[in-house]
């Protein structure tokens, strides 16, 4: 008889120590509500925007020939047609990792560009 008592007892025990453990104010001090912005950004393209930058660093430092510049730029223009085509109805995994390897092979051809000695002509 004990048990068939105690045993309600211990089970609604817990809900009422946890109910009780939230604060009934603001924290003092908390400082002006975060503003997050969220834009529609097609995942997967950080890499693309790294190799534009290291495009355009590669371009104004002169390791960059202004002929090398656009083609690795019309490969970029290639990967992201491709990013937001894909991305119309939503992108799979496989598709996020594919754009995100066009990016990074893009960066690579980029830095191999770039480290030629004596390539870039203006």
């Amino acid at each position: 008889m004990r048990m068939t008592i105690a045993l309600p007892i211990l089970l609604l025990l817990p809900a009422s120590v946890s109910a009780q453990i939230a604060p009934k104010s603001e924290p003092a001090g908390s400082e002006a509500p975060i503003t997050v912005r969220i834009e529609p950004v097609v995942s997967g393209t950080y890499e693309l925007e790294r190799a534009r930058e290291d495009i355009r660093d590669g371009r104004k430092s002169g390791t960059l020939s202004r002929k090398q510049a656009r083609a690795l730029k019309r490969e970029a223009d290639r990967a992201d047609a491709l990013a937001n085509r894909n991305a119309r109805d939503g992108l799979s995994y496989s598709e996020q990792r594919e754009i995100d390897m066009q990016g990074r092979a893009l960066r690579s051809l980029t830095e191999a560009q770039r480290s030629r000695p004596g390539n870039a002509a203006p």
